[in-house]
């Protein structure tokens, strides 16, 4: 693998990381009180006795970057976290971390070059994160530390029992270790997001396509009962329309003296609520002014003794002034004895100095005889010094012979010893690599096992959603059809319904014309029949047929039998009795009896020849003017029903028309047996449709249950694909892996092959210095014999060269201590005197201050006065306000009272008013209750104010009765219109939008389903690249940290393979200490396993570096040697890790660039000291 490939995977070598500046603890468990921990670039150690708090330190970090589980941090629950208290003190509220970041690199995603992280937790159960003391969420906290590979990291704070945990954790789990370590996590965690996202929009798509199918037919529905509703409501309009253009003209003159008295009424309302608004704002003004006169009386009492308190403040202000005038004077008094005590110092000073000068002179002479004799002692030292290193140097070249005779001789027994390991690792690698190509040849093998299987879950995936599309479809049809059942299901029992409630009252009127009909009629003898009970009459043409034969025709076989008609009570009602002649030819207009329809042949004949001699014409003009020339026996009749005879003419009334009322009789029989047949023909149809309901909601449920089906088996297919995709990236990833193996085996043998080389040539050049080494050991040992006599010679003369030196010396030495009194005398009243100076300008100082203070006072006096001046003019305009308050309260209650004898009288007024508009009103609620009855119209519906209808006036010649036959038929029309659906039209914009809304949704959920799928697939290619090559760089370095650690020996990290085809691949490890052929991690021993996992988590850290790393006695279990193989192998990681060590070990502390102390004093509060020790090694240079 390249270096550059290396450093994308490290997360960049060469990028500066963002390190861990300062923790802050604040009643974090023991440290109750706030503690600073500073750190800089490189390795610091934590240290202190076991109980002391230490490790509270770690847990620190690891809560503030967002840690939840309190089990994580050796806590039963968050409360725990805080300072509990002990005997000697009390416990804290509230716990605090703050971590201040180095962001100068930028990793971090925010604009700041320095980062504050802060997290607080209360008793309470508050907490609160805090990025540069902002409140911020938990998730945002952890999207801002992702930039620095800060947010999720098992590796910025590592516990000996994380490092023991790697190594006991089953392969499966032991590759999440790796992919933390690779960053995939989150990249998982994105994909399953993903993945769950894509289920839920498949979902939702087919739930949207199901609503779909379901609401189409229910549109249609609506549709057509919105058009219906519009007919029913342009009727219903029409027929209100006419109503209020019937009700305006039918309005009497009770509504104007009704509106009359309403007017007046109001004006006497009117004039009463204004009144009571006069005697309501009297009233309140009255409150107000009594409300202001108690706070004039308030503010009256308050400026009094304001008054008073500012004459009591005069006073103390003057006493106080005269206090600090005598202070003034004593403070100048002080000032005149402190200048005369200062002027006597300098005196003693010159009397000081002329001792000293002349204790200088004495010390120059002793000076000179200690010169000349230091003189002598030193031209002999430098000889004994020559000789000495002569004789070091004698010494030292001995001893460098010897060293290198060593040397040479380990050199060439190292060199035999490393070439025989070489050679048995260069057969090892041999093996190695021939297993490896086997392992990749059989990955291939399944690769291509798992290609044909993915290639069948894709065909079986693609019939399966072809099914589930089909049966969603059906579904979703047979919702609609289900609905469109239902909706005829509601739509026939309302018609069923309406049927019943016509019939019913088509049955109330057919029996009240049959009785008002009896009672016209009554029955005939026998013999004797209705004739109109078999005539049809067209409506058009009943004017004059009841103008031809009257309202009542009886038809007899015989006169006599009319005689019994008198016994039944029969009056004016004509009687047929035999058939008179045919009326003559040549007559105006067509016989009546051909516009008539009858319902056997006796009613034709008779009706024929009743009617022989009548005829129909047009036009009343015609009739009139044939009149003249009619013959006897024939007449004219028209529709309007005006009968012309000759020389006479007859128009017939309105009232009593019997031929109506049977037609309208037969009308309503007809329509009651309509009705009856249509309302059996409902009930046919109603309860087809429940057949057919039943039969497609069995349908629909069996449809349903088939697509649950097909869905299930899609479900289940696609997991499969999605394992085999998951397993095909595993064996992709071992395929990658082994070949990257294989070239890394080919390198190490290039390698090994050519320090084997290397060995031999220094083995032979080792031989020939190490007979070299030998000659020059004895020569160097005769040269150190010689060296050695000459130093003893010179030795003695130094002897006698020091004890002459020594006597000078003591005599300077007692001349400088009698010198350092006088100048320590000297420097005394120098002292004295800059205190007495310093005295003086103080008492100025103080002089000045009192006397500012003074004139303050005086000021502070004048102020106090002219207060007391303004508060007794306050107190003087306070009682002017408080009498005008009092008048303005009397004024409003007089007001207040004329009111009120003013409403009295007015509602007099109303009282008599009111019964009249009572009189009024009942008039016209009389004419609205003819109206209502007259125009069908219901109790509720609101009737205007004729003078409010805005609607043209009737057509010219139309009467009410044209009217009210106009407003019938209309109400007959709206009543063939019922039932209608009201909300129809709401119901279809909800729908209609609804369905619009859905359609634009559906095209969403497509392409985010697209969207979703290509996304899954691209992280999952991410995983396993990234996965791939970490795996590769951790092992690489794994190997060389075992190695290095273990002064030999190897390691590395194979793929496993799970047994369970659904689950990934797992992380083995696999480690051989030198000397042995150990392989499994079960044969290992203690220590060995604690190296094996220090050097898997240095690897770790070399791919993978987090800006800064905390270690909490991982290095407890190895022993000292191993200790400083570890501590070297940390400060190579420096340069892009900032270590934070806590340790017992020494080694790791002589290690450190800064240490600090953790204690734990008698209350239970753990305490820190701190030391650099770059500091210390400068101040020891500087003091040598």
């Amino acid at each position: 693998m390249s270096e550059e490939k290396l450093r994308l995977i490290e997360g960049g070598a060469d990028k500066p990381q963002a390190v861990l500046r300062t923790l802050t603890m604040t009643g974090f468990k023991s440290f109750a009180t706030k503690t600073y921990f500073e750190f800089a670039p490189g390795m610091t150690v934590i240290v202190g006795p076991n109980g002391s708090g230490k490790s509270n330190c770690a847990e620190a970090i690891r809560w503030a970057l967002g840690e939840g589980n309190a089990r994580q941090l050796r806590a039963k629950k968050s409360e725990d976290l805080i300072f509990a208290g002990s005997e000697t003190r009390k416990a804290i509220g509230m716990a605090e971390v703050v971590l201040h970041l180095d962001n100068s690199s930028g990793r971090l995603p925010i604009s700041f070059t320095e980062v504050e992280i802060a997290r607080r937790f209360y008793r309470s159960t508050e907490s609160d994160y805090l990025v540069n003391r902002t409140k911020v969420r938990l998730r945002d906290l952890q999207d801002l530390l992702a930039g620095a590979n800060l947010a999720d990291n098992p590796f910025v704070v590592i516990g000996q029992g994380l490092v023991d945990q790697v190594l006991a954790l089953k392969p499966s789990d032991r590759r999440i270790v790796i992919e933390e370590a690779a960053g995939t996590r989150r990249l998982h965690l994105r994909r399953e997001e993903a993945l769950a996202k894509l289920v839920a929009a498949e979902g939702e798509l087919v739930r949207v396509n199901d609503i779909l199918r379901e609401i189409g037919p229910r549109r249609e529905l609506l549709e057509e009962q919105a058009g219906k509703w519009r007919e029913y409501e342009s009727v219903r309009a029409e027929l209100r329309r006419r109503a209020l253009r019937w009700y305006r003209d039918s309005y009497g003159e009770s509504a104007t003296a009704r509106d009359d008295l309403r007017s007046r009424l109001l004006a006497v309302d009117a004039e009463l609520a204004h009144i009571a608004e006069d005697v309501g704002s009297a009233e309140g003004a009255a409150i107000v002014d009594e409300e202001g006169l108690t706070f004039a009386r308030a503010d009256e009492e308050r400026a009094r003794a304001d008054a008073q308190a500012a004459g009591a403040a005069d006073t103390r202000a003057r006493e106080e002034l005269a206090a600090l005038r005598a202070s003034l004077a004593a403070i100048a008094e002080q000032h005149g004895s402190a200048a005369a005590a200062l002027a006597s110092i300098p005196a003693e000073i010159a009397l000081l100095t002329g001792r000293l000068e002349r204790l200088d002179a004495e010390a120059s002479g002793a000076a000179e005889t200690a010169r000349h004799a230091a003189g002598r002692l030193a031209e002999t030292e430098r000889a004994l010094a020559q000789r000495q290193a002569v004789a070091s140097v004698s010494s030292a070249q001995r001893l460098a012979a010897e060293r290198e005779a060593l040397l040479r001789e380990s050199a060439v027994n190292a060199a035999r010893n490393e070439s025989g390991s070489l050679q048995r690792r260069e057969a090892a690698l041999a093996e190695h690599a021939r297993q490896i190509d086997a392992e990749r040849a059989e990955r291939s093998e399944e690769r291509d096992a798992i290609a044909s299987g993915l290639e069948r879950a894709r065909r079986a995936i693609g019939t399966a959603s072809r099914s589930t599309e089909a049966l969603a479809t059906e579904s979703g049809t047979l919702h609609g059809e289900l609905a469109r059942i239902e909706a005829e299901l509601v739509l026939s029992r309302g018609r069923i319904g309406a049927f019943h409630e016509a019939l019913t009252r088509a049955n109330d009127e057919l029996e009240t014309r049959r009785r008002a009909l009896a009672a016209d009629s009554p029955a005939l003898p026998q013999g004797l029949w209705w004739l109109f009970e078999r005539v049809h009459v067209p409506h058009d043409v009943e004017p004059a047929v009841r103008a031809a034969l009257g309202a009542r025709v009886v038809v007899s076989d015989s006169l006599e039998r009319t005689a019994s008609l008198r016994e039944s009570g029969l009056r004016d009602a004509m009687i047929v009795a035999g058939l008179p002649a045919a009326a003559p030819r040549g007559v105006p207009g067509t016989p009546l009896s051909e516009a008539l329809e009858y319902a056997d042949p006796d009613a034709a004949t008779v009706a024929r020849a009743v009617l022989g001699g009548v005829y129909l014409v047009e036009q009343e003009r015609t009739a009139l003017s044939r009149a003249k020339d009619l013959p006897p026996g024939v007449r004219l009749v028209t529709r309007s029903g005006v009968a012309v005879e000759r020389g006479a003419a007859r128009i017939v009334a309105d009232a009593a028309d019997d031929l109506a009322a049977r037609r309208r009789l037969a009308q309503v029989e007809d329509a009651i047996s309509r009705l009856s047949h249509e309302r059996d023909a409902a009930r046919t149809a109603e309860r087809d449709l429940e057949a057919e309901r039943d039969r497609l909601a069995s349908t629909l449920a069996e449809r349903e249950r088939s697509l649950e089906d097909a869905r299930n088996e899609r479900s289940k297919v696609e997991a499969d694909e999605r394992r085999l995709l998951a397993h095909d990236a595993g064996v992709h990833d071992a395929i990658r892996a082994a070949s990257a193996r294989l070239d890394a085996l080919e390198r190490e043998r290039g390698e090994v092959r050519s320090r084997l080389a290397a060995l031999s040539r220094e083995s032979d050049a080792a031989n020939a210095a190490r007979a070299e080494s030998a000659d020059a050991l004895a020569r160097a040992e005769g040269a150190e014999r010689l060296a050695l006599d000459e130093l003893r010679e010179s030795e003695g003369a130094a002897a006698g060269a020091r004890l002459e030196t020594a006597t000078a010396e003591q005599r300077r030495a007692t001349t400088a201590r009698v010198r350092e009194a006088l100048t320590d005398q000297i420097a005394a009243a120098e002292r004295r005197r800059q205190l007495e100076a310093e005295r003086v300008r103080a008492l100025a100082t103080h002089e000045e201050d009192v006397s500012a203070r003074v004139s303050r006072g005086q000021h502070d006096a004048d102020d106090v006065a002219e207060r007391t001046r303004s508060s007794q003019e306050i107190w003087e305009r306070t009682r002017e306000r408080a009498i005008s308050a009092e008048n303005a309260r009397r004024d409003s209650e007089q007001r207040a009272a004329k009111g009120r004898e003013r409403m009295a009288e007015l509602r007099g007024e109303r009282s008599r008013l009111a019964a009249e508009e009572e009189r009024a009103n009942a008039a016209l609620r009389l004419l609205d209750e003819q109206v209502r009855a007259e125009l069908g119209l219901a109790d509720d519906e609101p009737l205007p104010a004729p003078a409010s209808i805005d609607i043209e006036v009737a057509e010219p010649g139309r009467t009410a009765q044209q009217e009210l036959r106009d407003l019938q038929k209309l109400r007959r029309r709206l009543m063939a219109l019922e039932p209608v659906n009201p909300l129809a039209a709401e119901e279809l914009a909800e729908v209609a939008q609804r369905h619009d809304f859905l359609r634009t949704h559906q095209t969403d959920l497509e392409k985010a389903i697209t969207d979703l799928r290509s996304l899954a697939a691209e992280l999952a290619r991410t995983i396993a690249e990234q996965f791939s090559s970490t795996l590769l760089a951790v092992d690489r370095e794994f190997a060389a940290f075992f190695t290095r650690l273990f002064n030999g020996g190897s390691a590395s990290l194979r793929i496993a393979e799970s047994d369970d085809d659904r689950e990934e691949s797992g992380i083995d490890i696999l480690a051989r200490p030198p000397g042995k052929r150990v392989s499994s991690l079960a044969q290992l021993s203690g220590g060995e396993r604690a190296l094996t996992a220090v050097a898997l988590l240095l690897a770790i850290l070399r791919v993978r570096p987090a800006p800064f790393c905390v270690l909490d006695e991982v290095d407890a279990a190895l022993d000292e040697r191993n200790v400083g193989r570890f501590t070297q192998a940390l400060r190579e990681l420096t340069d892009r890790t900032q270590f934070v060590v806590i340790t017992h070990n020494r080694a790791t502390i002589e290690a450190a660039d800064a240490l600090y102390g953790v204690s734990m004093d008698a209350s239970g509060v753990s305490k820190v000291v701190s030391l650099r020790l770059a500091d210390l090694d400068r101040a020891g240079a500087g003091s040598a």
